[in-house]
């Protein structure tokens, strides 16, 4: 719906980790750009748009899945798409907000430690979202894990 709020959309993912450091969810991929899809070729949404992840990996992945298909990178133009880490989006809103936590089977211990100690990352990520913020991961992953943010917010979505 397009009612101000949150929504979580639960995805049992599958962390890996690329070479390149960091943790990459390919199945949380995969289902942030087809709910991209969905919302601004199937549903006609109108509003502007960001996609927010703490890892520079599945910021990078979600942004080749999306350059990948033609037709949805060119509707997403109009929408002022941007898919950031946290960090790059510091003072950039949008209507509508999805936030990729990655947090799965299989996070390293190195990637729930930079998570532990960046809870105001989250915080820049809640707050980017004019109306909307949809939550596409693994609830019950973040749920259980020792990142409070998470947690807790996990089960305030509920």
């Amino acid at each position: 719906s397009d009612a101000p709020g949150v929504s979580w959309m639960h995805v049992s993912g599958n962390v890996e980790r690329p070479d390149t450091g960091g943790a990459l969810n390919k199945l949380e991929v995969e289902a942030v750009v087809s709910w991209l899809n969905e919302l601004v070729i199937t549903r006609g949404y109108e509003g502007s748009i960001g996609v927010i992840s703490p890892f520079r990996a599945q910021v990078n992945a979600i942004r080749k899945l999306v350059d990948d298909n033609q037709t949805l990178s060119e509707t997403l133009l109009k929408h002022e798409f941007l898919v950031d880490t946290v960090h790059r989006f510091q003072g950039d809103e949008r209507d509508l907000m999805i936030f990729s936590p990655v947090v799965s089977k299989g996070m390293t211990p190195g990637a729930l430690g930079f998570l532990k100690k960046n809870g105001n990352l989250f915080n820049v990520a809640i707050t980017r979202a004019r109306g909307q913020l949809i939550v596409v991961g693994d609830q019950t992953e973040c749920g259980r894990s020792e990142i409070d943010y998470l947690a807790n917010f996990s089960q305030y979505a509920q």
